[in-house]
């Protein structure tokens, strides 16, 4: 382990995914700024070596350290999309938000938070309620969630993502 590590490319990328997990290859190179045969070789090397491991996600690569657990490699790939990190911190937030109101504090339309809506549900990182006349959404593991985007927080370069933080800071004391 020390002999792959000991090569200053592989140590660098091996940092920036234990600081980045769930990164893309794509992205991994991007923040390293090497080449992408380069990156990709290293990356390769880590892995053959039993340093990282690689994800399959539709048509990337995502990347962890050995040491993270599954459901935390399920929530941060999550996290990864834009879309979805904003619903799950606005539930993170608010807890039991309709449909309608999750549209109007992402912006966007009915049918892409419905669309995402339905893929957090799957994934089990979100559940629903059907108390009310309303269908009212929570996520299922709200500081699981908080706790890896304050741990990882220079990760998501996002506005939304610094402010809960701040948010959360002040709560927690």
């Amino acid at each position: 382990m020390d002999d792959v590590l000991s090569q200053p490319t592989r140590r660098r990328l091996y940092e920036l995914v234990g600081s980045h997990p769930g990164s893309s290859a794509r992205e991994i190179q991007r923040l390293s700024g090497l080449a992408w045969g380069e990156t990709a070789y290293h990356l390769d090397q880590l892995i053959q070596a039993g340093l990282l491991r690689r994800e399959r996600g539709g048509r990337r690569d995502y990347y962890f350290q050995l040491d993270m657990t599954w459901e935390d490699r399920r929530v941060l790939l999550t996290l990864r999309s834009p879309m979805e990190r904003k619903i799950l911190v606005e539930l993170v937030q608010s807890p039991g938000l309709t449909l309608t109101e999750l549209r109007d504090r992402t912006q966007t339309s009915v049918s892409t938070v419905s669309s995402h809506l339905r893929r957090l549900l799957a994934l089990g990182l979100v559940e629903s309620d059907k108390s009310t006349n309303y269908r009212q959404y929570r996520p299922a593991h709200p500081l699981r969630v908080a706790l890896l985007l304050q741990k990882y927080q220079g990760s998501f370069r996002d506005r939304l993502v610094d402010r809960f933080i701040e948010t959360w800071r002040e709560l927690i004391g």
